[in-house]
C-alpha cells in the first residue's frame, strides 16, 4: 500500500525555521527561476516583506501546534509547503492561517492517508480499464523543467458511462481525483530528489479533440466545477501550466460555460491552440519528452499504457501494473489522428479568463533545454 517517503531524504525542519533547509534551486524555465518576473515570493528570493511574513506564518505555525504533515503527505522542505499557500493569497497572513486550517480540515475529513492506502479500483468501485474507455488519461514522464506530464483526453470523455460506472453520481470520481492529486504531489517529491531542483508543480496537455457543445451538460458542468474548485482550494500553486490542444471551432463558446469556474491565476496558465500544436507543445514541454501521439518522439500513449504505472509503483502496488495492463489492453483509446500537430491555423488565446481566436501563436517564450538530470526515460510501457 501507500509507503511514506523516508524522513531520512526529507529536509524537514522539525523547529519550523523560516530559513529554507532544501537547498535545490527552481529549474531554469520556472518561475521560481525567474528571479528578475517572479515578484519575490520565491525561496531565495524573497523580498524582505514577504520574508517577514513568512517568519510570522512559521511561528504561528509553531504556537498553534500545527502538524504541517495533516497538510501535506509529502513534504520537501517546511517553507516551500507554506509558500504555496502565501502566493495562493497574495501573501495576506490572515488569509493563508484561513486556508491552511480550512485544508487541514478538509483532508481529515477525507482521511487522506487512509484513501492513499487504497488503489484506484478500490477507490472507484469500478475497473480502471472501464474508466479508461470513457475517459483517456495517463501520467506519462516529465516536461524539459522536469514537471510531471499528464494527459487527458478531455474531448473523449463520455459523462453518462461514467456516471453509470460511478453507481449514478460522481462522489468516487472526485475521490480518485483526490488520489490522482495526491499522486502528483508524490511525483514532484521524488522528481526534486531525483533532479536535485524543486518540481512542486505539473505540467497538464488536455486534448479536446471531439468536444463539442452538448458535450458540456449539467452533469459535465457540475463535476468539472467539483474538480476545479478542489484544485484551486485544496491543492494551491500545484499547477504548472495547461495547454490543450486540437480546440474546435466552438470552443470559445464552450470555454465561455467554464471561464466562470476558473481564478485569473489558473486562467493564466492556459495555453490553447487547435490541430496546429506542434510548435507550442515544442516550446512548451519539448517534443523529447512527448509521445508519437503527441508529436513527440516516446512511445505512444495507447491503451497498453497504464495511466499510474510509474506511481503505482512509489506507492507499492507495481504488482497490479501488470494486471490492469491485460485489461486495458482489451480497451479501445481514442487516440490521436494527426500525429504531426501541424493543422489548422486556429490559435486561442487566454489571458486572464478571457478566450479569443486570433491569427499568431503570440508571444510564447521557449524554455531553455533540460539537464540530462531533467529527462528520465519513460519505462512504463507493455
Amino acid at each position: 500500500r501507500y509507503t511514506t517517503p523516508s524522513k531520512s531524504v526529507r529536509f524537514y525542519s522539525r523547529t519550523m525555521s523560516s530559513s529554507p533547509v532544501c537547498d535545490f534551486p527552481y529549474p531554469e524555465g520556472t518561475p521560481g527561476a525567474d528571479f528578475k518576473n517572479n515578484g519575490g515570493k520565491y525561496i531565495r528570493n524573497l523580498s524582505a516583506p514577504n520574508q517577514a511574513i513568512l517568519t510570522e506564518l512559521a511561528q504561528w505555525i509553531v504556537t498553534e501546534n500545527i502538524n504541517l504533515n495533516d497538510l501535506s503527505l509529502d513534504i520537501l522542505d517546511e517553507s516551500l509547503l507554506l509558500l504555496r499557500y502565501l502566493r495562493a493569497n497574495n501573501f495576506n497572513v490572515k488569509k493563508t492561517k484561513k486556508h491552511i486550517v480550512t485544508n487541514i480540515e478538509w483532508r481529515k475529513s477525507q482521511n487522506i492517508p487512509e484513501l492513499m492506502k487504497q488503489n484506484p479500483e478500490e477507490i472507484l468501485g469500478c475497473k480502471l480499464a472501464d474508466l479508461v474507455g470513457f475517459f483517456p488519461h495517463w501520467h506519462s514522464g516529465y516536461d524539459k523543467t522536469g514537471r510531471p506530464l499528464l494527459f487527458k483526453q478531455q474531448g473523449a470523455f463520455d459523462i453518462k458511462e461514467i456516471k453509470k460506472l460511478c453507481g449514478g453520481n460522481f462522489e468516487s470520481m472526485l475521490r480518485y481525483h483526490i488520489w490522482e492529486q495526491e499522486v502528483a504531489s508524490r511525483l514532484c517529491y521524488e522528481q526534486s530528489l531525483k533532479t536535485r531542483t524543486i518540481i512542486e508543480t505539473v505540467t497538464v496537455v488536455l486534448d479536446v479533440k471531439g468536444l463539442t457543445l452538448s458535450s458540456i451538460s449539467s452533469d459535465f458542468r457540475a463535476m468539472m466545477n467539483g474538480i476545479i474548485k478542489m484544485d484551486q482550494d485544496m491543492y494551491p500553486e500545484t499547477l504548472g501550466k495547461i495547454v490543450i490542444i486540437n480546440a474546435p471551432s466552438v470552443f470559445p463558446m464552450i470555454f465561455g460555460l467554464l471561464k466562470p469556474l476558473l481564478d485569473p491565476i489558473t486562467a493564466a496558465k492556459i495555453n490553447i491552440k487547435g490541430t496546429d500544436h506542434k510548435a507550442l507543445l515544442d516550446s512548451s514541454i519539448g517534443l523529447e519528452f512527448l509521445p508519437e501521439n503527441y508529436c513527440g518522439t516516446l512511445p505512444p500513449l495507447t491503451s497498453a499504457v497504464h495511466p499510474y504505472a510509474e506511481a503505482m509503483v512509489l506507492l507499492g502496488e507495481g504488482d497490479l501494473v501488470a494486471a490492469v495492463a491485460a485489461e486495458l489492453a482489451q480497451v479501445k483509446v481514442a487516440a490521436v489522428s494527426d500525429t504531426t500537430g501541424e493543422g489548422d491555423e486556429t490559435v486561442f488565446k487566454c489571458v486572464t479568463g478571457e478566450l479569443t481566436p486570433t491569427d499568431t501563436e503570440g508571444s510564447q517564450t521557449p524554455l531553455p533545454e533540460p539537464s540530462p538530470a531533467a529527462a528520465p526515460a519513460r519505462d512504463f510501457v507493455y
